[in-house]
């Protein structure tokens, strides 16, 4: 009779252990789908950033500025204000 109680408590602990190994796989499964998923944002943030770098490159060129500042200055009418008409106004925090 030891014995087959024996038995019992071993295949119910085999079962319980089974069940155990099919949640932590499944968990596994689920985390490292997100960890994939997390990899492959970060890689299009860095594909983003690299080209918003190259764009305000490409717009902060001297070239172009200068460009910019000649059709103001054609097109506008507009010019650098004079040093002594500038007023500096302190802000007070």
């Amino acid at each position: 009779m030891k014995s087959v109680s024996t038995m019992w408590l071993l295949l119910t602990l085999v079962v319980v252990s089974a069940f155990g190994v099919m949640t932590i796989r499944h968990e596994h499964r689920i985390v490292f789908n997100q960890y994939h998923q997390a990899l492959e944002q970060r890689d299009r943030y860095q594909m983003d950033w690299g080209r918003l770098m190259l764009e305000q490159a490409t717009w902060a060129t001297t070239t172009r500025i200068s460009s910019i500042e000649q059709e103001a200055a054609q097109r506008l009418g507009m010019a650098h204000p004079d040093p002594e008409r500038t007023v500096l106004i302190a802000l007070n925090k």
